[in-house]
């Protein structure tokens, strides 16, 4: 029983070092994310400035570039 405890233990720490570990790919993904989110409210505030000002049109949800 304490070589299956031992190796348990082995497995188990092998696990705790794979959550330590660093992902480039998920973390860049997320910033990508948050700066999206951010965009997005700064147009939605700037949308709902210009759309409070008189005499201004409306403007539309997207570009056509």
């Amino acid at each position: 029983m304490s070589e299956l405890k031992r190796l348990w233990t082995k497995i188990a720490r092998f696990f705790e070092a794979l959550e330590g570990m660093d992902d480039p790919i998920g973390d860049y993904m997320f910033s990508l994310g948050k700066r999206v989110e951010k965009l997005e409210r700064d147009l939605e505030h700037l949308q709902r400035q210009l759309q409070s000002r008189p005499g201004v049109s409306a403007i539309p949800d997207h570009a056509d570039f």
